[in-house]
């Protein structure tokens, strides 16, 4: 199992639990999992990276002249006073001590 943790570049505890959730196929052997390389590897190539996933550079392409095409809109509609404000981090009153 350490060199199972070490390809996924996990801990033992994470393999552990793949392992008895069935998101990794092995055989137990006494106390010792028993992987076969071949399964592992399928799994390190289908498992999502670990972290937040990076954003799209065509999504934010896409949002920007999607908020560009917005807000001309609304200046040529003529709305933009009907808007709300953005609400401000206002403080709040101090109770009286």
């Amino acid at each position: 199992m350490p060199e199972a943790a070490a390809v996924l570049q996990s801990s033992e505890a994470y393999v552990r639990r793949l392992l008895i959730s069935r998101r990794l196929y092995g055989v137990k052997i006494g106390p010792v999992w028993a992987i076969y390389p071949e399964d592992l590897e399928s799994f390190r190539r289908l498992r999502r990276p670990p972290g937040r996933p990076p954003n799209s550079a065509v999504r934010n392409r896409a949002e920007a002249d999607m908020r560009v095409r917005i807000n001309s809109e609304r200046s040529s509609a003529g709305t933009r006073h009907a808007l709300r404000k953005p609400v401000r981090n206002r403080r709040k009153p101090q109770a009286d001590r």
